[in-house]
């Protein structure tokens, strides 16, 4: 059983020409149902992500979420998978998508997510890699951390049974949110920045305090995010380094499939997850671990953090 944290599956068919089915096993194509469920995943965190990219700035785009949405509830109709509501929805058998949107850009105000939540978001990154009115991001110049716009959209988002995802947050927004936090938080993909300097990768201080919050963090397949030889050994040294210091507890999965140009080697797709699974046990991890990584840590935060 296996749990992803971030997929950018809606970014991928709106932007690749003439994709091929999403049933299809299509070669070369990190993430589809065949290969999902040869990797045995039950959950994935499908982006919606409201940017467009015109001569390399990136701007959000409030139609882009509604036609993320559309893709959605298109796999689901015609494949049969379930967009996860409610907490109960987890154990639902098969595969199941949770909704986020990466990036609040979009949102006019907090009062916008009871829209979202109506459409079927459960899950908001605060920021991008751009600052907002929410708070600043990872790539900002200087990160005065969470805005009081920011404080209410965490406050809000908790009360509807929404997750707050901290990935792509600068350190001291990350902080700020998790002390405002009254329910498990995640960052969906990321690695640790003490393995890896690398401006999306997390300090030890925001570890620390998710690790007070009862939140996890999910391990990202970003290569650059991971060594200058990115494999499924060099990723399982930011997961030993961070089981070390503030418990195995932490841990889960975010590959960003479909949404990197590149994969490290020997992870090319889901369906090899397998493959960083053996190297955590490689590394020391015991099997009730592994699986805690794989899918339990997930499952115990969002049955904290949805209704």
């Amino acid at each position: 059983m296996f749990a992803d944290l971030h997929q950018d599956i809606a970014f991928y068919f709106l932007t690749s020409l003439n994709p091929p089915p999403f049933d299809q096993d299509a070669e070369s194509r990190q993430s589809d149902l065949p290969k999902l469920r040869r990797a045995g995943a039950e959950l994935v965190f499908a982006a919606a992500f409201p940017f467009v990219n015109t001569y390399d700035t990136w701007s959000p785009d409030g139609r882009l979420v509604l036609e993320a949405m559309k893709v959605y509830y298109a796999v689901s109709e015609r494949h049969g998978v379930k967009i996860v509501e409610k907490r109960g929805d987890l154990y639902a058998p098969g595969l199941k998508f949770l909704i986020v949107l990466e990036g609040a850009d979009v949102l006019h105000t907090a009062d916008d997510l009871r829209l979202l939540y109506r459409l079927g978001v459960r899950a908001v990154g605060l920021t991008w890699n751009l600052d907002n009115k929410w708070g600043h991001s990872c790539y900002s110049k200087r990160d005065r951390g969470l805005t009081p716009e920011g404080e209410e959209l965490v406050e809000k988002a908790q009360r509807l049974g929404i997750v707050v995802d901290l990935a792509h947050a600068g350190m001291h927004t990350a902080l700020d949110a998790i002390a405002v936090a009254r329910r498990p938080v995640v960052i969906s993909h990321a690695n640790a920045r003490a393995v890896r300097p690398h401006p999306r990768n997390v300090e030890d201080a925001v570890l620390k305090a998710l690790a007070d919050n009862g939140g996890v963090i999910g391990l990202t397949f970003i290569p650059s995010t991971i060594s200058e030889t990115p494999s499924p050994r060099e990723l399982a040294k930011h997961a030993a380094y961070i089981k070390e210091k503030f418990g195995a507890e932490l841990l889960a999965v975010g590959t960003d499939y479909l949404g990197i140009s590149k994969t490290p080697e020997g992870l090319e797709s889901v369906d090899k997850v397998d493959r960083l699974f053996a190297a955590l046990r490689e590394a020391g991890f015991t099997r009730e671990e592994v699986e805690a990584v794989a899918w339990r840590n997930a499952y115990r935060v969002l049955r904290e953090a949805l209704d």
